[in-house]
């Protein structure tokens, strides 16, 4: 499908890269991708936010088997009392 690939930038410093493929057609398609560091700093933002998740659902379960453990601890202790 791709003829031909042409990547430009809209400026110094611009945050925009626009691929320009030539289609089988024969039609120009103009494709605006992300710059290497947009793609580092939104894989970091997904791995943070993955790590976070799974802290906070750790944390609650074991908050909830804590609890549990507490409840059971109790229930025995006033079960065998005299």
């Amino acid at each position: 499908m791709i003829l031909q690939v042409a990547t430009e930038t809209a400026g110094q410093g611009s945050n925009v890269v626009i691929r320009t493929y030539q289609a089988e057609h024969g039609g120009t398609v103009f494709f605006q991708a992300l710059t290497e560091r947009q793609r580092r700093r939104r894989t970091l933002i997904v791995a943070l936010a993955v790590i976070a998740t799974t802290a906070f659902s750790a944390a609650t379960v074991l908050g909830f088997n804590q609890r549990a453990a507490a409840l059971a601890r109790a229930d025995v202790s006033t079960s065998w009392a005299p």
